[in-house]
């Protein structure tokens, strides 16, 4: 599965990232770990295989 995120210059601050890669950093851990399931799994153990592709715009 391949997730296609477009981030502005906004997007970052709003995140508080200086990078786009310090964003999708943050985005994988949110993805792997802060997603759960309500018998308690993390977003890893139940997730299709992923690819994320962070686009910058304008």
């Amino acid at each position: 599965m391949i997730t296609r995120i477009e981030v502005s210059d906004a997007d970052l601050e709003a995140m508080e990232c200086e990078s786009l890669e310090e964003f999708e950093e943050q985005i994988r851990n949110q993805l792997d770990s802060g997603v759960v399931t309500s018998d308690g799994g993390a977003g890893a153990d139940w997730m299709a295989e992923y690819d994320l592709e962070i686009i910058k715009v304008d």
